[in-house]
């Protein structure tokens, strides 16, 4: 049953966890027709407004605080088409139960390559080695309330959905990945899932999904030839980003800091020109 927040039908659910190739199925489906496709660049790109949702389905679905409707996941996935990566790919047995129209992606990755990928990219970025870097995150923690819900939201991913440190429990994180694509696999009909890996590009995709292979013009050759499958976010390019994301946050909280210290300059020295007035008054009259 659709709701007021839902404003486009969800046509593919993608069950692929943080550094499977989630990006680049995203801008696979992008480039196929399927708008918006979420992924966890939509919390980034705005947390103030989406991680606070997603701590709620979080802590509802993995801590026991209430229960996880479709009303709730339209209220934050209504304007997109297709959704990957997490948090959504967190919830993708009971996605793929609230919307029976979507198709399944179950999107593989070998878990050596997995658990290597993420310790050096997703990791490093939520808990770098550098004090330096960790007080600069802290800084921002205090004054740049977009980092202050991101880091909200990475405490209640790390605390309830994982539940292991991936630095230093590589057996334990090894089984969370296998455990939850068991989940996908024991839970979802298969004649509703389709297994994918990004190396497969774009014909068993294509076919599945029932559009036809992505073209462009070869100008040498004048010709249209298979558009290329977008390969990004390697881990060079991920720290790189990352590195950006940092340094704009810690502008932020700069121009905030700067901000509320010019404001309490201000009612400061609003209330001592109000003690002088009434000062001199109380003078006047004694």
């Amino acid at each position: 049953m659709a709701t007021p927040d839902r404003v486009v039908p969800m046509r593919v659910i993608v069950c692929g966890v943080q550094r499977t190739g989630t990006l680049s199925m995203r801008l696979a489906l992008k480039q196929l027709g399927f708008n918006d496709c979420y992924h966890m660049q939509n919390l980034i790109e705005n947390p103030e407004q989406e991680c606070p949702q997603w701590v709620h389905l979080i802590e509802a679905q993995y801590g026991g605080k209430g229960t996880v409707t479709r009303a709730d996941f339209d209220k934050v996935l209504g304007n997109s088409q297709a959704c990957v990566d997490v948090p959504a790919a967190l919830f993708g047995v009971e996605l793929a139960a609230m919307y029976p129209e979507a198709k399944v992606i179950i999107l593989n990755r070998d878990p050596e390559k997995w658990y290597y990928s993420t310790l050096e990219s997703v990791i490093m970025a939520a808990n770098p080695a550098s004090p330096w870097v960790k007080l600069q995150m802290l800084f921002c923690f205090v004054f740049d309330p977009a980092s202050r819900a991101f880091a909200r939201f990475g405490m209640a991913m790390s605390g309830l959905a994982f539940r292991y440190n991936h630095r230093t429990e590589k057996d334990k994180a090894l089984a969370w990945y296998a455990g939850i694509y068991k989940r996908f696999r024991d839970e979802i009909p298969e004649a509703r899932r389709f297994e994918y890996k990004i190396q497969d590009g774009w014909g068993p995709l294509c076919a599945y999904l029932e559009v036809p292979v992505p073209t462009v013009k070869d100008e040498q050759m004048g010709e249209e030839v298979e558009a290329p499958f977008p390969h990004v976010n390697d881990r060079e390019t991920f720290q790189k980003d990352t590195r950006k994301r940092r340094a704009r946050a810690l502008r932020r909280a700069r121009d905030n800091l700067v901000v509320g210290a010019g404001k309490m300059a201000v009612i400061a020295a609003m209330g001592y020109v109000g003690y002088a007035v009434w000062k001199t008054r109380l003078g006047g009259r004694f």
